[in-house]
């Protein structure tokens, strides 16, 4: 071999080599590339799982009025769950949960403490008065059978200028002393108690409905039945 053929040689080596070692510095960025890829699609995939989990939020048991006596409830009064709304019955959303509420009492009887407070919103014509009609009917202790009326015919009398007249037929569906009822529709009595209610919510920081606690702590509103009894499993679980 000669001079010449001896130096070309150790020229494609060195050529050789070189495209070596580039071809491993690649490969080598696209391994470290492909790591960061995996990490974000990891933690993206961890963010939104928690996105999409039930939640509960901080706020205080301290600040939740206590359950009292002239607080709507049914259920197990020692239950391990005390869950509480705050609700409008012409609220649209409310009368969704509405019944998801009463199918986690159905499945969970005994288990849980159902507390329902008024929170008539200022922006819905007839919400006052529909909650007027429940207190009114809970004075013949009838709360729950009216507060079912109410949202099982929301519809019917949301937007209705004659719905005082509406909820005096239930009254009289569901045999209360009428007179009585009428009565009790236009007390100071229930609209105080309604007023003071809703401004302990707006104390805590209720802006909106239905807003729901559990064991006097702020949940998001679950998106699903599963959702919700997935935050009430939890708290029946914990020792």
């Amino acid at each position: 071999m000669t001079k010449k053929e001896k130096k070309e040689l150790r020229k494609q080596e060195w050529q050789e080599k070189l495209k070596k070692e580039q071809r491993q510095k690649t490969f080598k960025k696209i391994g470290i590339w492909a790591g960061v890829a995996v990490v974000l699609i990891v933690a993206v995939y961890g963010l939104l799982q928690i996105a999409n989990s039930p939640q509960i939020s901080s706020t205080s048991s301290e600040k939740l009025p206590q359950v009292s006596k002239e607080d709507p409830a049914t259920g197990n009064p020692n239950a391990k769950v005390i869950l509480v709304e705050y609700s409008d019955f012409q609220c649209p959303a409310c009368a969704a949960y509405h019944s998801l509420v009463k199918q986690l009492l159905s499945e969970y009887n005994g288990k849980i403490y159902f507390v329902y407070r008024y929170f008539p919103l200022a922006t819905h014509q007839n919400a006052m008065i529909s909650a007027q009609t429940a207190y009114a009917a809970s004075l013949q202790d009838k709360f729950w059978e009216m507060h079912d009326m109410l949202f099982q015919t929301q519809d019917s009398w949301a937007k209705s200028s004659k719905a005082r007249e509406a909820f005096v037929d239930y009254a009289k569906k569901l045999n209360l002393d009428i007179n009585k009822f009428k009565t009790d529709l236009e007390s100071d009595k229930g609209k105080n108690f309604i007023n003071d209610t809703y401004n302990k919510g707006l104390a805590i920081g209720i802006n909106s409905t239905p807003t729901f606690f559990i064991n006097g702590v702020k949940i998001q509103n679950p998106r699903t039945y599963d959702d919700f009894k997935k935050l009430i499993e939890n708290e029946i679980n914990k020792k």
